[in-house]
């Protein structure tokens, strides 16, 4: 095989025999020289001819039908075929060597890129465009359109903003290829160009290596060669000396075969996480409520501990994560309850308060309008809250026909009071109630012509005048 820069030391050997060659023919009366064409393929000599045009026809058929097997590809007519001239005297030229070995020896080769990753080829595609989507789509097996795109445009944006994040999320800050992924153009055989899908088929399947493996405690030959994607027979090629007979011993070393990746994509996120903080609950005994009566005196409301961190992923995997910056954004709010513990004895004292915050008495006890009226009446009080005229538990608490919404109290010594015609009730059947503790609302239900409280007392089971017990 000859270099160009041999092609011209010889042609310019050539040269100088053509001088030394024509002076001696002009001395012997010769002066007539032909002209052939030595040809070259790809820098290896295949022959001589007389006229160029056989030769350029040839290629030109061999590139028309390539062109018409694959018609999205460009095709070289000129880079594999080298021609020299050289002036000779004898025109005895075997030109079928030179035009069969073109025949034979010629493969049409198509532009196309070659795609190399840490410096060795892996791929050719048709143009620069597939070159550069083959290197996106690599990064976005791991790397979703809408962040790739945002660190493009980041990357682009040198007015970029380098704050931290401030909102749940994250932001991807670097994306890496473990090796250098490079294209430059060159020319092939067409049916070594391969479809951006397929090349990128091809690399993420990865390289077949082989490498050593430690066999484990009742390993069977079989089960290895399944655990690393092997058959039997490609195992036991591997590793020769081995009988599928025979089991294999623990921590013997066989070889096996594993896909290892061309390239790994290294990716550097900053991510921003919140996560919440309990509230504390406190509960403080407070002796003026009655016992197991509970307030919430200041509702809790949970905190928030902000992370920030970098987590470094290779091939989608997490590697590593960093905290870089962790600081409360909302302090916790604590819950606090008070819990009463003031016993309220169940019996009463046998002395009565005033049932109504004021008012004064529009009805007295005895026979009205042809009836006895049971009680008194109370009417325009200061405000209609009602409360409890002894200590004692709620015997009744609903609404009672003529009496509209009623509560009886039960004062455990004899003595009972009712409460008539009440707008609401405030107490349930059971309740304990201390004297002077708020039962209910003055109103006007039940067989009423106004808003007052109608106000009883019995004594072993008889009524008694409350006018005998309470007093304004």
């Amino acid at each position: 095989m000859f270099s160009l820069k041999g092609k011209g030391i010889i042609l310019l050997m050539v040269s100088v025999i053509l001088v030394l060659a024509g002076n001696r023919a002009t001395a012997a009366g010769l002066s007539e020289t032909t002209t052939i064409h030595h040809v070259y393929l790809n820098d290896e000599f295949v022959g001589s001819v007389t006229d160029e045009t056989e030769i350029e026809k040839i290629v030109a058929d061999k590139v028309e039908e390539a062109q018409d097997d694959y018609p999205d590809f460009t095709f070289d007519r000129e880079s594999q075929l080298t021609f020299v001239p050289e002036e000779v005297f004898d025109e005895k030229v075997k030109e079928d060597e030179a035009v069969k070995g073109i025949q034979d020896q010629l493969n049409v080769k198509a532009e196309a890129y070659e795609i190399d990753i840490d410096n060795q080829a892996v791929a050719y595609v048709a143009s620069k465009d597939d070159a550069e989507d083959v290197l996106k789509k690599i990064t976005l097996l791991y790397v979703n359109e809408e962040e790739y795109a945002e660190y493009e445009s980041g990357n682009k944006d040198s007015e970029k903003d380098a704050d931290s994040l401030k909102e749940p999320g994250s932001r991807i800050l670097d994306i890496q290829l473990s090796h250098p992924f490079t294209f430059k153009e060159t020319m092939v055989n067409p049916d070594e160009i391969k479809s951006v899908d397929k090349t990128l088929s091809m690399i993420e399947e990865g390289k077949e290596e082989t490498t050593i493996y430690e066999a484990k405690e009742d390993e069977e030959l079989e089960a290895i060669a399944t655990r690393h994607d092997m058959d039997l027979d490609q195992l036991l090629e591997l590793n020769p000396g081995q009988d599928e007979n025979k089991g294999v011993k623990e921590g013997e070393r066989l070889y096996v075969t594993q896909r290892t990746p061309y390239v790994n994509v290294m990716v550097e996120r900053e991510v921003f996480k919140e996560e919440r903080i309990p509230f504390e609950k406190k509960v403080k005994e407070d002796d003026e409520l009655p016992k197991g009566e509970l307030i919430t005196e200041q509702i809790g409301n949970e905190g928030i501990l902000a992370f920030t961190y970098n987590v470094s992923e290779t091939n989608g995997k997490k590697i590593s994560e960093t905290i870089v910056n962790k600081e409360v954004t909302e302090k916790a709010k604590t819950e606090i309850t008070r819990k009463g513990t003031k016993v309220i004895p169940s019996q009463g004292s046998g002395t009565y308060s005033w049932p109504a915050d004021g008012g004064y008495i529009s009805s007295k006890q005895g026979q009205r309008w042809g009836k006895l009226h049971k009680g008194i009446d109370i009417a325009r009080p200061t405000t209609r809250t009602i409360t409890a005229a002894d200590n004692g538990i709620i015997e009744t608490a609903g609404n009672s026909g003529g009496y509209g919404n009623k509560i009886t109290i039960n004062h455990n010594n004899g003595y009972k009071t009712v409460y008539a015609h009440l707008d609401s009730i405030d107490v349930t059947a059971g309740q304990k109630v201390e004297k002077g503790m708020k039962i209910g609302m003055m109103g006007s239900t039940g067989h009423s012509t106004g808003v007052h409280l109608h106000f009883e007392i019995y004594k072993n089971g008889s009524l008694v005048n409350p006018l005998n017990y309470i007093s304004q």
